[in-house]
């Protein structure tokens, strides 16, 4: 019990010192990259700046955390192999794997910390950094998004021209509708709609049927039946990386809402439960790294070889998110193949340790 806190205790205290370290100096350079952008909205220098600081810095975190935590693993044994203090542990008996166990254990629940912190933090910093980048970093609380949005509610394809004030405002509104006649016999355009007392109120809307040109006048005034929301347009503007694990699962298995294919959506809520848990494999590629190398005497190849595994399973991991983004392999795969098969090779690896009495 005391080996393994020792071995947690160097492990974590290392984790947090190349967090930090991390975190400051990513954060420099994306503050010198984007600082006269954010200037130029307006507004008390260093006020707009710190705010800057504040909404980017959990993405910050998210981001550098799995390597602070493969860099923590690896610099921690070889202090420990340095000083002799993993052979002192073999020789009371400890073996290789129980001591990579204690530290995929402590991996895991930063996983965890960091699941939570993802979904509950960094999603909501994000919203709000990306509404002010909109704005064009302007102190006025207005979001304006000049990109078309197309989307797909039921068996209606939606096409938004411009989404203002948080979703409660919609320009350019174009709904091609199905009919028992046609596939999209029916297509409304709306120039203006307002979201007023729970339902869309419309401006200057036109209804167009089958391959009719001429705009067709109906007896009673055109109304927009949607069960869209202004948060679900505010939600739209964001990428599925800004959207929280409840928000992904309301665009899979709510309805036919979104702007890409199903199995996009899903590969991101898949990648949302999967992503921080590459906290818990750093310390086992470190762990291979540093007991596979120990014996050629060099810190700097053992720490090389840890983030030469790191940076394989990065490019890997990425491959498999692009093909479950286009439907080329299944959610779930895509998602979560290359954590499996890294915590194979490494367990099997250090079996191999084990069995060879290093």
């Amino acid at each position: 019990m005391i080996l393994s806190w020792y071995v947690t205790r160097s492990y974590l205290l290392r984790f947090f010192a190349l967090l930090c370290g991390l975190v400051l100096f990513l954060q420099m350079l994306d503050l010198l990259a984007t600082a006269d952008a954010v200037l130029d909205g307006g507004g008390e220098p260093f006020g707009v700046l710190a705010k800057y600081i504040f909404l980017r810095l959990p993405s910050i975190i998210e981001t550098v955390a799995p390597l602070a935590g493969l860099l923590g693993a690896l610099t921690a044994l070889v202090v420990l192999a340095r000083n002799s203090e993993i052979v002192a542990m073999r020789a009371a008996g400890r073996s290789v794997l129980s001591l990579v166990g204690g530290l995929v254990g402590t991996g895991f629940l930063l996983a965890l910390a960091l699941f939570f912190f993802s979904n509950s933090v960094v999603v909501r910093f994000n919203a709000q950094l990306e509404d002010w980048k909109s704005a064009g970093y302007t102190p006025k609380d207005q979001v304006l998004y000049d990109d078309e949005t197309w989307l797909i509610e039921g068996s209606n394809i939606i096409r938004i021209g411009q989404v203002l004030r948080k979703g409660t405002i919609l320009n350019g509104i174009r709904v091609f509708r199905e009919t028992d006649t046609a596939i999209y016999g029916e297509v409304i355009n709306i120039r203006l709609a307002i979201w007023e007392s729970g339902s869309w109120k419309v401006f200057e809307a036109e209804r167009i049927k089958g391959s009719q040109l001429n705009m067709l006048v109906p007896s009673a005034p055109i109304s927009w039946d949607t069960n869209l929301q202004p948060k679900d347009f505010n939600k739209l503007a964001n990428p599925p990386s800004q959207l929280t694990l409840d928000e992904l699962e309301h665009y899979v298995n709510e309805f036919a809402l979104g702007t890409r294919p199903d199995y996009y959506y899903n590969t991101w809520l898949q990648r949302k439960i999967s992503g921080p848990m590459v906290l818990a494999l750093m310390p086992l590629l470190a762990a291979v790294a540093a007991f596979a190398h120990h014996r050629e005497g060099s810190a700097v190849m053992v720490v090389l070889y840890g983030i030469t595994l790191g940076f394989i399973f990065i490019i890997t991991d990425n491959l498999m998110l692009a093909l479950g983004q286009f439907g080329a392999l299944p959610s779930f795969l895509a998602a979560w193949l290359p954590l499996a098969l890294f915590v194979t090779i490494g367990l099997w690896i250090v079996l191999k340790l084990e069995d060879s009495n290093i």
